[in-house]
């Protein structure tokens, strides 16, 4: 086996244990142009939203004060042409109304968008993780995999 293939999947792992975030939810959505979808945040922690467009542009408002955020009621938000990030902070007040805005110039937005939760801070203050309500994959779960992967990789 090649000694730097063996190196790339050595660090490949060892990146991917010392990441404090932790894909929670991913899901696809489409929007009409000029409509908002809502959704409601009540994950403690802190999270962050990557919002891709597939086609169209969709856009994210973030508020802790309104569920239906839009462009005058929202506290964060993300108007790019491309992806849009949106982290939200741990001492924000649940739940947090987040909004996915369709923008005008296309007939129809497709696009996906993934949760992720920062252990790191959610360790720092004391918080737990085991409501039975979410679908999420334990830490042990995902090294598990990846060892797996890399045992695979080393195989073939």
């Amino acid at each position: 086996m090649d000694f730097m293939l063996f190196l790339y999947l050595v660090c490949s792992l060892v990146l991917s244990l010392v990441s404090c975030e932790h894909i929670i939810q991913t899901f696809h959505g489409e929007i009409g142009a000029g409509n908002f979808s809502y959704f409601e945040l009540k994950k403690d922690g802190e999270i962050t939203l990557i919002l891709e467009s597939i086609e169209g542009d969709a856009d994210i408002y973030v508020s802790q004060e309104h569920l239906k955020p839009d462009y005058d009621h929202y506290d964060l938000k993300s108007t790019t042409c491309g992806e849009d990030i949106v982290t939200i902070p741990s001492h924000y007040k649940r739940p947090v109304g987040i909004s996915v805005f369709g923008h005008v110039y296309a007939p129809q937005t497709k696009y996906t968008m993934k949760v992720l939760l920062d252990y790191s801070t959610a360790n720092k203050i004391g918080e737990q993780f085991s409501d039975s309500n979410d679908h999420e994959e334990s830490i042990i779960w995902t090294l598990f995999i990846n060892i797996l992967k890399l045992i695979l990789e080393i195989i073939l």
